[in-house]
């Protein structure tokens, strides 16, 4: 085995992926698309981070079934909170001594195609008219919105940084 502890994604529209990146390289780590995890990792122990679908982490089950998960990430447009976390915790059923994360991604509508696409659309439509309706957004819940209506992102080091404390 070459590295006892690699990071392994699965990104939809790329925003997952460029977190992944940036993980790597603060911690001096390889990253992996699940699925294309080099066979002399087999065994190692991996930080993973999934897009959300249908408030899951998509990818989580098949790299818990190849892999040792030690964090799990999830990557959505919503604010962050802690909530999410656990909720992503229940659904995937992760261990109670993996450490599970939620941080906010980025969407563009754009880069979905098919299905996705008319789903995301009657979503982002339900999402801008809950917003909306608010009389003050907070800056993660105003960059939601901005997400509804065009590209955005909230990727940034800066949002890694509890994961990064985890495993310096």
């Amino acid at each position: 085995m070459v590295n006892s502890r690699i990071i392994v994604y699965s990104s939809n529209t790329g925003y997952t992926e460029q977190y992944a990146k940036l993980l790597g390289r603060a911690l001096d780590m390889p990253s992996y698309k699940l699925g294309n995890v080099p066979e002399c990792h087999k065994g190692a122990e991996v930080i993973y981070l999934g897009w959300l679908f249908a408030g899951k982490i998509v990818g989580y089950r098949k790299c818990a079934g190849h892999y040792k998960v030690v964090c799990a990430v999830g990557v959505g447009m919503s604010p962050p909170g802690a909530e999410l976390a656990e909720g992503l915790r229940n659904t995937e059923k992760i261990p109670s001594g993996v450490p599970v994360f939620y941080l906010q991604g980025g969407f563009d509508i754009a880069r979905l195609k098919g299905p996705m696409k008319l789903v995301m659309k009657f979503k982002c439509k339900e999402i801008a008219g809950r917003l909306s309706a608010k009389s003050e957004l907070s800056a993660a819940e105003q960059l939601t919105l901005d997400m509804c209506h065009g590209p955005a992102s909230a990727v940034d080091r800066a949002n890694l940084a509890e994961i990064i404390a985890l495993f310096k």
